[in-house]
């Protein structure tokens, strides 16, 4: 078994967590990634934000989802090939524009971030505005690829801070290792396989595998680290998912997820 930094003050608030996904779009004029829906689902209660990076054609960090523009905006341009005014150009809707994750860090100072490297060049280039706004204890490193996450919490580090003292998940190649590992029931693998992480954020099931098994929520528990389920917008999921053990959900529904499990707990 291994213990989290006691000073990793990304897992501070109290469980389960609520992780808005993308912010809260069902609010009123509100759409997704953007920091009107971030302040929405900071309001009704998130204690963290979910969110992705992309990187414009001259380099800039921005929190959106996808790699072009076409499902949001129905432009089939890139992020990556469009610089940051041509960016700024895009009315999502009602006005609203992709931001940046600089503004994102400023305009919500004490949020906590659960940020998804979307690509290669979002390591270098969000990990420049991080540190610049000495933002590193309030962000968790996603990737699907455990290469990108490896090379962004190597990137966040500075002389005051260490691997560990950075946030972050595994990606789908440790997943699955994690899933083997607890089949076979080899704790001692477990434990070395979850020392550079704080959390495992994962679906319910994939490709015929259960992740939501009592049995693997509690030896991935037991080595301490975290399990978040997503994308759960069922209150009785959620009721389901905490009752056996984990310790937060990521969700487009905020509201519900904060009245079936801060509000009534």
């Amino acid at each position: 078994m291994h213990k989290q930094p006691q000073s990793l003050s990304y897992l501070s608030p109290a469980r389960p967590r609520v992780l808005a996904h993308r912010g809260f779009a069902h609010a009123n004029g509100a759409v997704e990634n953007t920091i009107e829906a971030f302040k929405a689902a900071l309001a009704l209660g998130a204690t963290h934000i979910e969110s992705d990076i992309q990187v414009t054609s001259d380099g800039v960090a921005v929190l959106f989802h996808d790699d072009d523009l076409l499902r949001v905006a129905a432009l089939p341009q890139k992020v990556s090939q469009l610089t940051l005014e041509q960016l700024r150009a895009v009315d999502l809707g009602s006005g609203a524009r992709i931001p940046t994750l600089a503004e994102a860090l400023d305009q919500l100072p004490t949020a906590r971030f659960n940020l998804d490297f979307k690509v290669l060049p979002a390591v270098a280039a969000a990990a420049r505005v991080i540190k610049a706004a000495s933002a590193q204890e309030r962000i968790l490193v996603a990737s699907f690829s455990e290469r990108r996450r490896r090379l962004a919490v190597h990137a966040l580090r500075d002389n005051k801070l260490d691997s560990q003292s950075i946030a972050s998940s595994a990606g789908s190649l440790r997943l699955l290792t994690l899933w083997l590992a607890s089949k076979l029931s080899a704790n001692w693998l477990l434990g070395l396989l979850t020392q550079d992480i704080v959390a495992l954020q994962i679906p319910t099931n994939s490709a015929g595998l259960r992740f939501d098994s009592p049995a693997f929520i509690s030896k991935i528990r037991a080595t301490g680290c975290e399990i978040h389920y997503w994308t759960i917008n069922d209150s009785d999921e959620m009721r389901r998912l905490i009752a056996l053990g984990a310790d937060g959900v990521v969700t487009d529904r905020t509201d519900i997820a904060v009245n079936t499990l801060l509000t009534a707990s």
